[in-house]
C-alpha cells in the first residue's frame, strides 16, 4: 500500500514537472518566433522614420510572451530577463526608484534612436532566451 502511494506521488511530481517544461518551451518558442519575424521586418522593411511606430507596436505584443514567459522561467533567468526586457522598453530603473521615491508614478519607456539601435535590442533580447 505505501508503495502505490509513493509512486503515485513520483507520477504526480512528474506529471507536473513536464507540464512546466512544457509551458516554458513552448512561451520560449513563440517569444523567439516573434522577435526573429520582428528582427527580419525592421531589417528589411522598416525605414528610419518608421522605427518609433515599429518599436510601438511590437512592445504590445511582445509585452504579453514577455510576461508568460518570465512565469515559467526559473528563478536565476528572471533577473537577466527582466533587465534585457527593460533594455527593449528603454527604461531606467535608477530613474525609475527615483521617481517612486519622490512619488511620482511613472512608466518612462526611451525609443529606440534609430534602426540599428532597434535591431541592438531585439538581438540582446533574443539571446537572454
Amino acid at each position: 500500500m505505501s508503495t502505490g502511494l509513493i509512486l503515485f506521488f513520483i507520477s504526480v511530481i512528474v506529471t507536473i514537472v513536464l507540464y512546466w517544461h512544457r509551458r516554458y518551451i513552448s512561451t520560449k518558442r513563440a517569444l523567439v518566433n516573434r522577435l526573429s519575424t520582428l528582427q527580419h521586418d525592421v531589417h528589411h522593411d522598416c525605414s528610419e522614420p518608421d522605427v518609433y511606430k515599429t518599436w510601438d507596436e511590437s512592445l504590445k505584443e511582445i509585452w504579453v510572451l514577455y510576461n508568460v514567459y518570465s512565469d515559467f522561467a526559473s528563478p536565476f533567468k528572471r533577473g537577466r530577463l527582466r533587465k534585457a526586457w527593460e533594455n527593449y522598453k528603454g527604461e531606467d530603473p535608477d530613474r525609475l526608484k527615483k521617481l517612486a521615491n519622490d512619488g511620482t508614478i511613472v512608466d518612462i519607456k526611451t525609443p529606440p534612436k534609430n534602426k540599428n539601435d532597434f535591431l541592438h535590442k531585439i538581438k540582446s533580447l533574443r539571446e537572454i532566451l
